[in-house]
């Protein structure tokens, strides 16, 4: 059983991915496309996806192998996607 500690800290987060999505929304909408506007965006990803990782999989709990297994894929797929398409943008 969860405490209502609990549930406040998992709405609060939940917030901050919320807001977190529509910030980088908002960039997306405002700023050129660009290698600022691809970082912006990916390591927007790589935060939600660790935070996500982090608190609702339970992830702070696990071993650390398993930590740095989980954590060096998630960057591992920014980090290639963002080096995909830096050499195409302007």
């Amino acid at each position: 059983m969860t405490s209502p500690h609990l549930h406040r800290i998992y709405w609060r987060l939940w917030l901050a991915l919320l807001l977190l999505t529509a910030v980088l929304a908002r960039l997306a909408d405002t700023l050129a496309p660009g290698p600022l506007l691809l970082t912006l965006a990916l390591g927007g990803a790589w935060l939600k996806g660790m935070l996500v990782a982090e608190h609702y999989m339970g992830l702070r709990r696990a071993p650390l192998w398993l930590r740095a297994a989980v954590h060096g894929w998630l960057l591992l797929v920014c980090g290639g996607i963002l080096l995909t398409f830096l050499p195409e943008l302007p």
